[in-house]
């Protein structure tokens, strides 16, 4: 028998018995170990394929054999720590059902601003029945990335008759000129250096008063302390976080008490560790028999 890849899961903060059943299932001559701070280098020093969402401090260098790493979702930002060799290929998980369900997560955040239903939930509270003028949602959307996600949420949000535009960084046009357009703007960016607090107190001011955005990207896209301000002022009228930069949100956070905001725990949509599971599976194949990796990173974009 063939000997199998000796793989490192570091699934943290995701459990890791649904990936290692999984993995025992599709590649079962392999050797999985499962990292923790407290197990000895020696037991995993030896791993030829890192399968995970972050490399922790010092891990990387740790690896002399490396020769591939895999995230287990579509962003890649944890596991691209500047101590992991430049040859050593990254491949991230495409999952067209992920892009599908955040998709309907931004539609439904999108309507429930358009079509001001948290005001209908005020008067419910308060046993009011009383109509007020709604026109049909047409509202000036800018998504911000066109990935494969951003892609499908400006197909859908278009569907429900929302005007559309798409933003990309290397398409050359402004931010704050794409910005000022949209009455709603929605991050569906990689996370890299040159979009880390890319949403700032001037990016804020540079959207219409009384608009509103949504991010089911990266937490760090946002600079919490500004979007805070500029929701207590008034300047945007609604916000949706499905991501924040501290995940759990910690109970002390300013953001719980922020008006006009929706706070989700990271559900818009997750992976099926099917998915993962198989598509991991592919990538080693591919290793194992010299083919071109599947779905590979530009190290030099972080996406």
């Amino acid at each position: 028998m063939v000997a199998g890849m000796k793989i490192l899961l570091l699934s943290h903060p995701l459990p890791a018995d649904p990936y290692l059943d999984a993995l025992r299932r599709a590649r079962p001559r392999d050797e999985i170990v499962v990292w923790s701070r407290d197990q000895p280098v020696a037991d995993w020093a030896d791993a030829e394929v890192v399968f995970g969402w972050r490399l922790p401090a010092r891990v990387a260098q740790a690896l002399p054999r490396l020769r591939w790493v895999c995230s287990v979702a579509a962003g890649v930002e944890k596991l691209l720590v500047p101590e992991l060799p430049a040859a050593v290929p990254v491949s991230r998980i495409v999952d067209p059902d992920q892009a599908l369900g955040i998709a309907q997560y931004v539609t439904a955040m999108a309507l429930r601003f358009a079509r001001e239903l948290p005001r209908y939930d005020e008067q419910q509270r308060e046993r009011v029945w009383k109509r007020h003028p709604m026109a049909a949602a047409r509202h000036r959307v800018c998504v911000l990335g066109q990935g494969a996600t951003g892609q499908e949420i400006s197909r859908m949000l278009a569907a429900c008759g929302f005007e559309v535009q798409g933003w990309r960084r290397s398409q050359g046009r402004p931010l704050h000129e794409a910005l000022r357009e949209a009455q709603i703007v929605v991050c569906a960016l990689p996370l890299t250096p040159e979009t880390t607090g890319l949403i700032d107190r001037e990016a804020l001011a540079a959207m219409p008063r009384g608009s509103a955005l949504i991010n089911i990207a990266r937490g760090a896209h946002v600079v919490e302390e500004d979007l805070i301000m500029a929701l207590r002022s008034g300047h945007l009228a609604f916000a949706a976080l499905d991501v924040q930069v501290n995940e759990p949100l910690p109970p002390d956070s300013p953001l719980w008490e922020a008006p006009n905001l929706v706070i989700t725990p990271h559900i818009a949509a997750q992976s099926s560790v099917h998915t993962i599971v198989a598509q991991f599976a592919e990538g080693l194949d591919a290793l194992e028999a010299g083919r071109p990796l599947p779905r590979l990173v530009d190290r030099q974009l972080g996406y």
